[in-house]
C-alpha cells in the first residue's frame, strides 16, 4: 500500500521548491502558516508518496496546488488529473487555484479553503482566524437562508451528472434554478431566468468553433465548471460547462431574478444581461474554472421553483449575428418577467 509519507529522495527537491516559491505561493503561504484557518496546521512543499504538493493540511487530508499558465496545456491537464486521481486513492482531496486567483482574489481563495477545511468537521462556520485580529464570525444561517418546507437541510448543489446531459436540455432546465455565490458576508442567491446554449465546435456562435485555445480550454474539460470571459474589454460573462469531456459546450447565464431576502429597494428585482449578472454577483475572470458542483464559491441549487415548459420563451441568441445560420437557432431560454413563481414539492434524497 502506498504511504502518504513522501519519499526521502524528494527532500532536496522540496527544499529547492521552498526557496523558489512563486509570488502567488508566497502570498498564500503567508495566510496559511501559523494555524490561521480554523487553527489547522498547513505544510508547504509537502511530500506524499512520489508527489510534492504545494500545501498540505494533514488533519484534513487536504492538498492545495497553485498552478501557473503551463497547466493550461493538454498534456499537463492530463497529468494533473492523473495526479489528482492517485492522491484521491490515498484518501487525499486536492484543490487547485491558479496564480491570478491568489493575486487578484485572495479573500475568495481563503474563504474557499476555509469551507473545504470545515466540511465534515465540527469546526466553526467558515471564517478566517488571523493573528492580531479576528474576522467577524459569519452567521451559520446566512449561508443557506432559504430552505425547502419539510426539509431540515438545505438543498445540495446540482451534481455533475445534471450538467453532463445535452446542452439544450441543461439550458432549459436551469431556468428556475437558484444560482448561489458565496461572499465573506454570507451568500447571494437569485433565480435563473434567462440562459443561452452554446453547443460544440460546429456551432459558429460557440467560442470552441475557433478551435481549442487557452481561453476555451475549460470548455473541453468536465461538465459543471465555470467558464468566465471578458467581452468588449469591460463586461464579464458567466457560463457553466456542459456535456462530456472533450466536447466543448456551455450554458451562458443571461438573466437573474433576485429572491426574497436578497432584494434591496435600491436594486432592480430582475437583472438582465450577462454583464449585469456578473456585476451583481461580483464575478470576474478569477472565477473561471471553479467547480460549481462542490457548493463552495459558486454553485446552483434546485429550490423547487416550478417552471412549466410553456412558460419559457425560446428565442435566437443575442449578439451572434456573425454566426450565419447558427444565429437563427432558438437556443435562448427566457422566463418572462411577469411569470409568477410557484413552489412544487421536492422529495428528500
Amino acid at each position: 500500500m502506498t504511504t502518504k509519507k513522501g519519499k526521502p529522495d524528494l527532500l532536496p527537491i522540496k527544499r529547492r521548491l521552498r526557496s523558489n516559491q512563486t509570488p502567488a505561493e508566497q502570498l498564500l503561504w503567508s495566510k496559511l502558516r501559523g494555524f490561521q484557518i480554523h487553527g489547522f496546521k498547513f505544510r508547504r512543499q509537502h511530500g506524499i508518496g512520489s508527489y510534492i504538493v504545494d500545501f498540505f493540511c494533514p488533519e484534513r487530508s487536504l492538498a492545495i496546488e497553485v498552478d501557473g499558465d503551463v497547466h493550461a496545456n493538454e498534456s499537463k491537464i492530463k497529468s494533473d488529473r492523473q495526479r489528482e486521481n492517485n492522491l484521491h486513492s490515498l484518501g487525499i482531496k486536492l484543490i487547485r487555484y491558479n496564480n491570478d486567483d491568489i493575486l487578484h482574489n485572495l479573500d475568495g481563495v481563503l474563504e474557499d479553503i476555509a469551507l473545504h477545511v470545515s466540511k465534515s468537521s465540527t469546526a466553526p462556520n467558515p471564517s478566517l482566524q488571523r493573528r492580531g485580529r479576528q474576522k467577524k464570525e459569519a452567521n451559520p444561517e446566512s449561508y443557506f437562508p432559504v430552505t425547502l418546507q419539510g426539509l431540515g437541510n438545505p438543498p445540495d448543489p446540482l451534481p455533475r451528472i445534471f450538467f453532463e446531459r445535452p446542452t439544450l436540455k441543461v439550458a432549459s432546465e436551469l431556468v428556475g434554478k437558484v444560482l448561489i455565490k458565496q461572499t465573506p458576508n454570507g451568500i447571494i442567491q437569485a433565480k435563473i431566468v434567462d440562459t443561452e446554449a452554446y453547443v460544440g465546435p460546429d456551432d459558429r456562435a460557440c467560442h470552441a468553433s475557433k478551435g481549442r485555445t487557452k481561453r476555451t480550454e475549460i470548455m473541453f474539460g468536465p461538465a459543471g465548471f465555470t467558464y468566465v470571459y471578458l467581452i468588449y474589454g469591460m463586461y464579464h460573462c458567466l457560463n457553466i460547462v456542459t456535456e462530456q469531456e472533450q466536447y466543448p459546450a456551455a450554458v451562458l447565464i443571461r438573466g437573474l431574478e433576485i429572491l426574497g431576502g436578497d432584494h434591496s429597494p435600491d436594486l432592480p428585482k430582475r437583472i438582465d444581461g450577462p454583464g449585469r449578472v456578473c456585476r451583481f454577483l461580483d464575478v470576474n475572470r478569477t472565477h473561471n474554472g471553479l467547480d460549481a458542483t462542490l457548493g463552495t464559491t459558486l454553485w446552483i441549487e434546485d429550490h423547487g421553483l416550478a417552471v412549466l415548459p410553456k412558460q419559457i420563451q425560446t428565442l435566437p441568441r443575442i449578439g451572434v449575428d456573425y454566426a450565419g445560420e447558427w444565429a437563427k437557432k432558438l437556443w435562448r431560454f427566457c422566463l418572462p418577467a411577469s411569470t409568477p413563481p410557484k413552489t412544487r414539492r421536492v422529495t428528500p434524497k
